[in-house]
Formats: C-alpha cells, sequence, structure tokens
C-alpha cells in the first residue's frame, strides 16, 4: 500500500511541476539527465558475491519563463536488481520482486533582479556547494552526506533552502536559510560502518529537532578576488547531519533491553577557502574552525544515571589543501590532503587523509584509465598501529557520444581504529554503464 501511495505522490508531483508549463514554447523546455546502470560485486570474502544496489534514472527539466525567471527540477528513481521478497505472498508484491525509490531530487527557482538588479534568489529544494578543493570541502556543510553510495562517498543531497546572492561591486554577499535539518543517508545495512558492531545491533530511537523556527539554520558567505585568487570567508549555524548518541535505556525488566537514544549536536562553522593558477598548477585549500555543542548522553541502568561526555564542545580544526596539473603527455594529477573526515568530531578524533589521482586517456580519447588512491593515519607516533588504505583504479570506454562503459575497483582496508579500516567489507568491483541526454 505505502508503495503505491509514493507512486501517486510521484505521478502528482510530475504532474504538478510541469503544469506551469503549459503555455511555454517546446523549444525553451530543455530536458536532460542521464541512465547508470549498476552491478557491484563484494569482493571482501573468500567468493565474490553480487551487492543489492542500485540503477539509476535521473530526469531534469529546465525551462527559462522569461529574463528574471528560471525554474529546474529533476526527479531521482532508483531501482534494484535484486528481489526483497521472503514469503511466497510477497511474490504477489511487483515492489518486493522489483524494488524501487522515487524522489524529487531537486526543484528550485531562480528570480534575477529581485528588488533591486543586484540581489539574486534562488528558493527550493537545491544543492549548495561551498568550498574550492575537489569535493572534500570542510566548509561545505549546508546539504546533508549523501552515503548511499561508498563509491562515491564525497556526494551531498539537494536540501530544501532560499539562498540569495548581492552583489557589492568585487564582492559577493550570500546568504541562506534552511528551515529543517535533513540527516545524512546512509547505505543499505550501514549503520556498523558509523556505529560499533554491538551498537549498531541495540534498537535505537532518532531525535530530530523539533520543526520550530527557532531550529531552523542560517549560513552567510562573503566572496571576491585579490588578484590571482579567488576567496571567500563563511558562517554556519546549525546542525552536523550525522547522529551522536545522547542516551542508553537499559531496563532490568523484564527482558533486560536496550534502547540507544540518537540526536544531532548544535554547530556553527566558520571557514575560509581560496584558490588560484600558479604556472597552470592549480591550487586550492580551505579550512573551517568548529563550534560544537557540547554533549553528554546519560546511561540509565534501572534508577542508576551514568554520564559520559560524546563531544566535549571545544573548537577543532578541519582543512583540505591540493591541487592539480596536467603534464605533456595529457597525464592528469590530482593531490589532495584532507585533515578531518566528514563523519570526524573533536580535535582528538581527526585523521588524516591523503588522496591521489591520476587521468590518462587513450587511442584518441575512446578510453580514459584512472589509478587513483588513498591513505588515512590516525596517529602520527602509531603509523603502524593506526593506518588506513584505498585502492580506486578504473577504465572507461568513451568511443560513442554521450556513453560511457567503466570498469573498477574499490578497495579498502587498514587497523580497525580506522575509517578504511572500518569499511574493509564494503570492498568492490563495479561494471557502470551511463548513459547521457
Amino acid at each position: 500500500m505505502q508503495r503505491k501511495i509514493d507512486y501517486i505522490f510521484g505521478f502528482w508531483t510530475l504532474a504538478l511541476l510541469l503544469a506551469p508549463l503549459a503555455n511555454v514554447r517546446a523549444q525553451e523546455l530543455r530536458f536532460s539527465g542521464f541512465l547508470q546502470l549498476d552491478k557491484r560485486f563484494n569482493v571482501s570474502g573468500d567468493s565474490i558475491a553480487t551487492l543489492d544496489f542500485y540503477n539509476r534514472f535521473r530526469l531534469e527539466m529546465a525551462v527559462g519563463l522569461n529574463e528574471q525567471l528560471y525554474m529546474f527540477s529533476s526527479l531521482d528513481f532508483r531501482f534494484y536488481d535484486l528481489p526483497r521478497a521472503s514469503t511466497l505472498a510477497g511474490l504477489e508484491n511487483l515492489d518486493q520482486v522489483f524494488p524501487t525509490d522515487l524522489s524529487l531530487w531537486e526543484a528550485y527557482v531562480d528570480i534575477f533582479g529581485f528588488l533591486t538588479p543586484d540581489l539574486d534568489i534562488r528558493a527550493g529544494k537545491q544543492r549548495i556547494a561551498w568550498g574550492t578543493a575537489d569535493r572534500l570541502n570542510p566548509t561545505d556543510n549546508l546539504n546533508p552526506d549523501d552515503f548511499s553510495d561508498l563509491v562515491n562517498f564525497t556526494e551531498k543531497i539537494p536540501t530544501w533552502a532560499i539562498k540569495a546572492n548581492y552583489y557589492l561591486g568585487d564582492f559577493t554577499l550570500t546568504g541562506v536559510w534552511l528551515p529543517a535539518l535533513t540527516p545524512m543517508l546512509l547505505p543499505r545495512s550501514g549503520a556498523t560502518l558509523f556505529l560499533s558492531d554491538p551498537a549498531a545491533a541495540f534498537q535505537d530511537s532518532l531525535l530530530l529537532p523539533g520543526q520550530e523556527l527557532k531550529n531552523s539554520m542560517l549560513a552567510f558567505k562573503l566572496s571576491s578576488r585579490l588578484g590571482i585568487w579567488d576567496y571567500s570567508v563563511s558562517y554556519f549555524y546549525g546542525y552536523d547531519d550525522i547522529p551522536i548518541l545522547r542516551g542508553v535505556n537499559v531496563a532490568l525488566s523484564p527482558e533486560n533491553s536496550t534502547t540507544l537514544e540518537l540526536g544531532f549536536p548544535k554547530m556553527q562553522v566558520i571557514g575560509l577557502d581560496f584558490a588560484a593558477e600558479l604556472g597552470g598548477i592549480g591550487v586550492w585549500g580551505e579550512g573551517a574552525v568548529f563550534f560544537p555543542e557540547e554533549v553528554v548522553s546519560q546511561a540509565r541502568i534501572g534508577d542508576v544515571v551514568y554520564p559520559t561526555v560524546e563531544l566535549d564542545g571545544k573548537p577543532y580544526f578541519k582543512f583540505t589543501v591540493g591541487g592539480d596539473y596536467t603534464f605533456p603527455g595529457g597525464i592528469y594529477v590530482n593531490a589532495q590532503w584532507m585533515h578531518g573526515f566528514f563523519t570526524e568530531r573533536g580535535a582528538s578524533e581527526l585523521h588524516d587523509y591523503f588522496f591521489l589521482q591520476t587521468e590518462k586517456k587513450l587511442f584518441r580519447d575512446k578510453v580514459k584509465l584512472l589509478l587513483a588512491g588513498g591513505g588515512e593515519v590516525a596517529d602520527w607516533s602509531r603509523i603502524g598501529e593506526t593506518f588506513g588504505y584505498g585502492v580506486f583504479p578504473e577504465i572507461a570506454y568513451l568511443a560513442i557520444d554521450n556513453l560511457e562503459l567503466a570498469l573498477g575497483t574499490f578497495i579498502v582496508g587498514g587497523k580497525p581504529a580506522t575509517l578504511f579500516g572500518a569499511w574493509k567489507e564494503t570492498s568492490q568491483t563495479y561494471l557502470r554503464f551511463k548513459v547521457n541526454f
């Protein structure tokens, strides 16, 4: 029944999106998107197993209604190859045999020159990307993390917001209002990747901030250019989209059950980023100081309460620096150093990550070779006990316009105290067909 409701909702969502376009000339309405077919195979165990991973169809619609008004929307369909039916009656449900997810991915309107020629407004569900680093952005905190595909662990999810850009000569002042927090998106059976195995086995309750105006989030950014340097200074006031433990309830009777209470800490972030090109080398960097609220969890065992500090409330600093260069012969190299992964909080919990990516096109650009990898160090005084690694090679065939065929692997591992070590069971190889239109 719920799936039928979802499809009906999706149908009427599409109808409502298209309704305002009835009077728009056909040549002004632009459709685009992609179809991406993925087959994933887990290679972390003794045998190769097919993963329950989604394929994706994205339909995008854009229209300029006049010189001041632009509208964009996109629908995201995710459909799975593996059935979910666990009973004979489940085979009566097409949705359990061919599981499908449907979501309105983005939907916003741009108003140019609103009230004054120097003010642009964007309202609706949107992706607001801040920072100059290549996808490893500590200043990019407005949209939640999308970990549904760990191969692309730097992705974000569009959320509802109002963004205003005001142009002041060489400066641009950006203000953003987000009415509510949207939590991160996890992969299927992904709780153990971010919680310890014993904790993930307990029942839990997720406590979202109340739907009150005082719990909405704000952000501001001032950007400009100084000589060859692009830079910006930013401020964010809101919530971390990664949940944190707030309480443990152990009922001694009748069945000795344990329940975890998870919430989302408030935080303020002050950020700075810059980018330039020096002698053909692209360089960038960004850093952010996080001011989190103190979080003290309460473990209740019967009538006794034991407090534990989960987050001490002290400021901590994350940063990413890097650069890229294309050598003679067309070999592209991209290197970055990231201090503090997206899910890490507190000065003592920040690890160092080093990523290196090289690309080379062959056979008149029909084949692209990508060799990428990463290293992780949790404690420099004990590197041998606190290191992690990742290896991400890929070969892509690009000989047909709008079509990309790719074969790659995502191999991660390391010591248990590292992020990559915790992800080692997710090591996989993939075959991808992607058609853009």
